[in-house]
């Protein structure tokens, strides 16, 4: 596997971090689960960015993992969609 598609990885880890820090603060209260939305909505969203751009600059580069750089980068799509959403309405 090469070493853009770990890093892609990588970044989706960033992501579940981030929806961690997101889900901590739904739990709490006060202002300081303002700040921890915030982080963990910053957070989520450059490790989904991040998994994007290093899943399409790997689907370039590498054609023998086209296939799975795609379905990463789509999966990495979907979730940002659904993090928009979220935030939203949250």
């Amino acid at each position: 596997m090469p070493w853009i598609l770990r890093f892609a990885i990588v970044a989706l880890f960033v992501f579940l971090i981030g929806a961690a820090m997101i889900v901590w603060a739904c739990m709490s209260t006060g202002w300081e689960a303002l700040g921890r939305l915030a982080w963990g909505s910053l957070t989520a969203g450059a490790g989904l960015i991040g998994s994007a751009l290093l899943s399409v600059t790997s689907a370039v580069i590498h054609k023998r993992w086209r296939r799975f750089s795609l379905a990463l980068m789509s999966a990495s799509v979907l979730l940002f969609l659904l993090l928009l959403l979220f935030a939203k309405f949250a």
